[in-house]
């Protein structure tokens, strides 16, 4: 619907909002994983919470902003029933919430083990062998 899109469209272009996100990247995991704690503790001070979605970068998120509050606001928009319509794959530890709220929430066969206990379903695929082409087959929508 027209009318939805150009509102969720109006919505962001008139957003006022602070931070929206602060990504902290290094090669080094162990560094990361070192570090990881002492953000989450100041995360955990000021409303905010920490993610990862590769090995390689930590996102500092402000409180209530994640892959699937803005998945939920989107289909808000877009008029989907995120718990009826909605089918998610993920493979990552911010997919976790958007897997979970989903009507079918699909890991594939290389996630990490958060987005797979968030999952209803795991595939043996990985992402670059096609499992997501393959989900889509699998649960009927076209890809």
């Amino acid at each position: 619907n027209d009318n939805n899109n150009n509102s969720a469209i109006n919505y962001l272009a008139d957003y006022q909002g602070g931070m929206h996100k602060l990504l902290l990247m290094d090669e080094d995991l162990e560094k990361l994983a070192r570090f990881r704690p002492r953000l989450e503790l100041l995360a955990s001070k000021h409303g905010a919470t920490v993610t990862q979605a590769i090995p390689t970068m930590l996102e500092l998120l402000p409180g209530g902003c994640s892959k699937g509050h803005g998945v939920k606001k989107l289909c808000e928009a877009l008029g989907v029933a995120v718990s009826e319509e909605l089918l998610a794959l993920g493979d990552a530890e911010n997919d976790a919430g958007m897997l979970e709220d989903a009507a079918i929430g699909v890991a594939v066969g290389n996630a990490c083990p958060m987005a797979m206990d968030a999952a209803d379903f795991i595939m043996r695929e990985c992402h670059e062998e096609g499992g997501a082409g393959l989900a889509m087959e699998l649960f009927g929508f076209d890809a």
